[in-house]
């Protein structure tokens, strides 16, 4: 490989390493020389055995007990008096081994300093300080190769070079001999991080050597090296989004006010601190399910191309912010006392515009209700009902709802007083029968154990009213005895069951009679059959649960001529249930990486189907609370069910906020306790509908 793209390759490399990876700034020290590779011995060294090398080593000791107490990290290539190999130019190679390894993957934020003592060959009276690196331009021999990554760090030599000669002079009173480029010493062609060599004073100068001896000179001069390799760090450098550094500054107001005037993404490394202060915001062109179409770095270029697509969405990367939509209306201003200082589709960003000022309220455009304020005085005039309907268990939890729906009783002019009752402990059942409810004029679902019928649940059927309740399964779900405590009191009673749950959910398909449209769902899962019981209500559709393979020859008469959706991927309903049905029936598939995503695609589909003034909020981490959920939805005029998880589904917030551009939502009933809906996520939730 040539030279040329050895150094390309670097290049690369160099500039897209993580730059927080290591998060640590390192001093790699090398006190020049050692072992039998005394250095010079000047003046008299010959005569008192004091030569460069331990000059060297007493400097670089004192350097690093300066540093001892800093956020520096400080490395050593020796700090003994050892050589590294046998040979002088072996002993080179080894000792930039060494050193170049402390700097392995963070090499643009450490430094190296080789430290040496100077002699002339002739004349004593030469005298003074000389700091080097190495720019590979004005000293450059095609015999001695540089490495590549050096020559990436030219600058970056140069300006701790300028550092290290400036703080030392500052300290010791030496003649000052320069900067220098003009040499190519091996350990600063060589270092791959920021490199700079310094030569502390001839030896070979009587007064020179004397004064290099003392512990006061040593002492200052690593004073003048630690305020160097401290100054270095204390900048801040401005990166494009490949990492490619593009300024630094000394000042943090200066990178800012560089990084807020591009018109490209940038970000702002501190690097004294060894962190990232400030990055571009990115603004992301979405389309109605959260999948990105294209990314900007500013918003006015993001909004030029969402107007030019179809239903899409602008977001702030980094807030999460929607601040522009073509399907989500503009509902809220925003004043400044009685100034109006803007227009938002987000509520959120809204608020956090308005939290601003030290006097703003929030108000809804077109009926101009004020929804929040910090002005003392006013009072808020649009406000979100949150009512939890909740018991201390599944079966409470029914009983609250059956009294949410009912709260007197069956009304005396009812037809159907007729009440629902499957077992809590397994899904399938109660969640078929949501549709059947309907059918009885919306018939309340209560739960019961398999081993016994609850007080509470035939304290509920009394309080109803109830003439007739339908148990959902054999007698493995609902016993025998439950059956007969109810017959005892004069109730009418209905079984519908069959052997398996399949078998049973074809039944309560039977019963329903006339269905309009058929979900298929898996019967092994609750989650998606949960997500679709309050549409099939509604609508008048009917729940058929499958196995995963195949679609059971007795379930067909229900599929045949009707609207079919598949709800979940291949790995819950798979292709051969969906070839079985091609062809002769209208079919989709409802599907998204997780519950929550083929939620969002079942309330988009059905988002015509929904209304009402209150929206149902649930757990999709287990089935229990939305069990008897199907009759409350359609006693609300078809309110959507909104689960939720351990995580934001932004498909499902996208979804409520456009819902709420029509739909005016006015109360959030809770399914549930605070353990399975905190309070977190009602008010995320409320967010999005205000």
């Amino acid at each position: 490989m040539s030279y040329f793209k050895v150094s390309m390759l670097l290049l690369i490399l160099f500039f897209t390493v993580p730059l927080v990876s290591f998060a640590e700034k390192v001093l790699v020290i090398d006190p020049g020389h050692g072992g039998k590779f005394s250095g010079t011995c000047g003046y008299s060294g010959n005569q008192t055995g004091y030569c460069e090398k331990s000059a060297n080593l007493d400097v670089a000791l004192k350097l690093r007990e300066l540093l001892k107490n800093t956020d520096i990290t400080v490395k050593m290539t020796r700090d003994n008096d050892k050589a590294f190999a046998s040979s002088s130019a072996d002993d080179l190679k080894e000792r930039m081994k060494v050193a170049n390894s402390f700097a392995n993957g963070n090499n643009d934020n450490a430094l190296f300093l080789s430290i040496h003592h100077n002699a002339h060959p002739t004349n004593t009276f030469v005298k003074g300080f000389e700091t080097y690196y190495y720019d590979g331009i004005n000293f450059y021999e095609k015999e001695y190769p540089p490495d590549p990554m050096q020559l990436l760090l030219v600058n970056e030599s140069r300006k701790f070079a300028n550092l290290v000669h400036n703080e030392t002079l500052k300290r010791v009173d030496m003649v000052d001999r320069k900067v220098r480029n003009n040499q190519s010493f091996f350990v600063i062609r060589n270092a791959q991080m920021p490199a700079v060599l310094v030569e502390l004073g001839f030896m070979s100068n009587r007064d020179e050597e004397k004064m290099i001896k003392s512990s006061s000179f040593q002492q200052k001069a690593a004073e003048g090296l630690a305020a160097a390799a401290i100054n270095y760090f204390k900048v801040f450098e401005v990166f494009d989004k490949d990492n490619i550094k593009l300024a630094t500054f000394d000042t943090r107001a200066d990178a800012l006010n560089f990084a807020k005037a591009q018109t490209r993404f940038v970000k702002v490394f501190d690097k004294d601190k060894q962190n990232f202060i400030y990055s571009s915001e990115k603004f992301q062109v979405l389309d109605k399910n959260s999948n990105l179409i294209k990314e900007f770095y500013t918003q006015k270029e993001a909004i030029v191309f969402g107007e030019k697509t179809k239903n899409t969405r602008v977001v702030q990367d980094k807030t999460g912010f929607i601040v522009w939509s073509d399907y989500i209306t503009v509902k809220y201003e925003v004043y400044e006392q009685d100034k109006l200082v803007g227009k938002f589709v987000d509520y959120e960003y809204a608020l956090s515009v308005a939290s601003s000022y030290a006097k703003a309220k929030i108000t809804s455009i077109g009926k101009s209700e004020l929804i929040w304020t910090n002005i003392s005085g006013l009072s808020i005039g649009r406000a979100i009902n949150e009512e939890r309907v909740s018991g201390i268990n599944r079966y409470e939890t029914a009983i609250e709802i059956s009294k949410e729906i009912y709260p007197e009783g069956f009304k005396e002019d009812k037809v159907d007083k007729v009440v629902i009752l499957a077992t809590g402990d397994k899904f399938a059942d109660a969640l078929s029968a949501g549709p059947l409810a309907s059918k009885y004029g919306n018939a309340p679902i209560l739960l019961t154990r398999t081993e016994k019928l609850e007080d509470s649940v035939i304290a509920e059927i009394n309080r109803l009213g109830a003439q007739k309740v339908i148990l959902i399964g054999g007698e493995y779900a609902i016993p025998t005895q439950a059956e007969q405590v109810l017959l005892d009191k004069g109730l009418e009673v209905q079984r519908i069951f069959g052997e398996s749950r399949y078998e049973t959910n074809i039944a309560i398909l039977e019963a329903i009679g006339d269905l309009n449209g058929i979900f298929i769902a898996s019967g092994q899962g609750f989650a998606d059959a949960l997500a679709s019981a309050p549409i099939a209500a509604k609508k008048g559709w009917g729940i058929l649960l499958t196995r995963k393979g195949d679609l059971a020859p007795e379930a067909m008469p229900f599929v045949a001529n009707k609207e079919v959706v598949i709800v979940g991927g291949t790995d819950v309903v798979s292709n051969n249930v969906e070839s079985a049905l091609s062809g002769s029936h209208d079919v989709t598939r409802l599907a998204g990486v997780d519950r929550l995503e083929t939620l969002a695609k079942i309330l988009w589909h059905f988002a015509d189907d929904m209304g009402g003034e209150s929206i149902l909020v649930s757990t999709g981490r287990n089935f229990p609370d939305a069990l008897a959920a199907a009759p409350l939805a359609v006693h609300n005029d078809g309110a959507p069910l909104i689960l939720v998880g351990n995580h934001r589904n932004l498909n499902v917030e996208s979804f409520l906020m456009a819902y709420s551009n029509t739909s005016r939502v006015n109360s959030i009933e809770i399914i549930g306790g605070t353990e399975a809906v905190s309070d977190g996520h009602i008010t995320r939730i409320s967010n999005k509908i205000k």
